[in-house]
């Protein structure tokens, strides 16, 4: 089953699940998302489509359920994202985040192993244009008593030009020794020499920038099938990165 939550207009939406879904939700303006997802096997997407500041606060819990939230965030706007969510016995988080730094973003993460057995992964592409500032911070913690369980992180950062700052913080608070956990973080600029072979091509900087952005940030297109008008919102991302390159 696919449903989609698009034109939202409290500022509070609960997702209590209790069966295998796929979900899409558009944000059009700040909002808090209740997660309880229970019981069955759940893939979210959330896409920013505001076209101004907002706040993303994300709370809840999974139990006896595998759950993927991706989240795709490519606004020139601010963002103040901040997210828990408690993974319980058995139980399955992957989170997979993009964000395209322009203006600032602040991003919270707190993802919690709570009981034996979970498992947490989150993995993140973030871009960093001129101007541009970012902050993640990603914590992930396995409580005392959740043996047998893994938490994963892994973070892509890629600069352009000149951003007033780019931030990332992984961090692992482990208080259990019968557990599997990594962080990883890589950060760079892209290759002059890619810039100027695509520039010998015939494509004009902001070309190429848009080439290397839907190439290092964009899902594939069997990605956007799954989810209910993700061919629509595969053309607003398109779009949106189009926009910010012509700046």
């Amino acid at each position: 089953m696919a449903r989609i939550y698009k034109d939202i207009n409290e500022d509070v939406l609960e997702l209590s699940l209790k069966e295998s879904e796929t979900v899409t939700v558009i944000l059009k303006k700040s909002l808090e998302i209740r997660y309880d997802l229970k019981d069955g096997d759940y893939r979210i997407l959330i896409f920013n489509d505001a076209g101004k500041d907002i706040e993303l606060k994300e709370t809840g819990l999974v139990s006896n359920a595998t759950v993927e939230i991706n989240i795709i965030e490519l606004e020139r706007h601010d963002l103040i994202q901040n997210s828990t969510v408690k993974v319980l016995e058995g139980s399955t988080l992957n989170v997979n985040t993009t964000y395209l730094g322009t203006g600032v973003k602040k991003v919270d993460y707190l993802l919690i192993n709570s009981e034996k057995r979970s498992t947490v992964s989150i993995s993140n592409n973030v871009v960093c244009l001129d101007g541009a500032d970012i902050s993640l911070n990603i914590v992930g913690r396995i409580i005392k008593g959740a043996s047998g369980s893994r938490c994963f992180q892994k973070t892509r950062c890629l600069t352009f030009e000149s951003p007033k700052q780019s931030k990332v913080l992984p961090v692992l608070e482990i208080d259990e020794n019968d557990v599997e956990a990594s962080h990883s973080l890589s950060s760079g600029t892209i290759d002059p020499e890619v810039l100027f072979y695509m520039n010998s091509r015939g494509l004009s900087k902001k070309d190429a920038l848009k080439l290397l952005l839907v190439s290092y940030l964009m899902p594939d297109e069997s990605f956007y099938r799954d989810f209910a008008e993700g061919m629509e919102i595969k053309k607003l991302a398109e779009g949106k990165v189009e926009d910010i390159c012509s700046i």
